[in-house]
């Protein structure tokens, strides 16, 4: 059964090191179209994350956002989401704000943190020249990741005010520069019932709804486009793509994903910096796309 659609992870996977999508890669997505295989990004990202850095590959595509609590369209319209409960989003921030641990709130209206915003902007940048090689000018009015999150963060006076709002909780990201104070804290996580969490890199983690799983929205999306598992391969490098892993078998891992993401694919291939995912696609369209037994 032939591959109709094609679903990547971006930073990591179709990504490199410096948050670009290489010639190779961007070459490989137009031997999709050409193809009639629909191309779908599956990111923890934003909307406009994802759509900001594709407008400079002049890509448009349908995506998974936030882990899995939103599928979109190619103009932007939510298909699908599965939002966190509100109940449960104060307990959450209180394990970070308690630490101190630097946190935003991804909401279907914006951006938040009941913490100082300019603290965890500049965390939040400190980490990304440290752990990415950017430098701070580019967090600046006009440079290149002037639309983060991190730059458009609201404070929260009053959570139950809040929490009140008409508007919808996509997930609570939080960061830090010491990887064991993001350990600690997910211990205490485990005590909250209804969500689910993952880490991105060893100095996140991403708290979502329960069932905001990038493989479970997936299952759902394919089911109303009429396909099936097995017309879906799927690429990936961290454990916010396990569920894609878990739910598709023509799967594909870079040689840099995650030593239990490694294990569940189908086939490794080159990591991040050396074309990992065009080396994939070229592998599924000459039919190597046999699913492991």
């Amino acid at each position: 059964m032939s591959v109709r659609m094609v679903v990547s992870d971006m930073d990591g996977t179709l990504l490199n090191k410096r948050a670009e999508i290489s010639e190779g890669n961007l070459a490989a997505i137009r031997r999709l179209e050409q193809n009639g295989i629909e191309f779908v990004i599956a990111s923890g990202r934003d909307y406009h994350g994802v759509y900001s850095l594709l407008e400079e590959y002049d890509l448009n595509c349908e995506a998974i956002l936030g882990n899995g609590s939103q599928y979109v369209d190619r103009e932007g319209k939510v298909l699908m989401s599965c939002y966190m409960d509100k109940s449960v989003v104060k307990a959450v921030t209180e394990i970070f704000g308690d630490r101190g641990i630097p946190y935003m709130i991804f909401a279907t209206d914006g951006f938040y943190t009941g913490q100082e915003p300019s603290f965890v902007r500049g965390r939040f940048i400190e980490r990304s020249c440290k752990r990415f090689g950017r430098s701070r000018e580019d967090f600046d009015q006009g440079g290149r990741y002037k639309y983060m999150p991190c730059n458009q963060l609201q404070k929260i006076e009053d959570f139950d005010v809040f929490l009140k709002q008409d508007m919808e909780i996509i997930k609570v990201e939080a960061f830090a520069m010491k990887t064991e104070e993001i350990r600690g804290a997910r211990e205490i996580l485990k005590e909250i019932p209804g969500i689910s969490y993952l880490s991105s890199f060893d100095d996140n983690v991403e708290v979502t709804d329960r069932g905001a799983q990038k493989g479970y929205i997936l299952e759902k999306v394919i089911g109303m486009k009429g396909l099936s598992r097995e017309q879906v391969m799927v690429i990936g490098d961290g454990m916010n793509d396990l569920t894609l892993f878990e739910c598709f078998p023509v799967s594909y891992a870079p040689a840099n994903a995650q030593d239990r993401i490694r294990e569940l694919a189908m086939e490794v291939v080159a990591d991040c910096e050396e074309d990992g995912f065009a080396q994939a696609v070229d592998r599924m369209l000459e039919g190597g796309e046999t699913v492991r037994s």
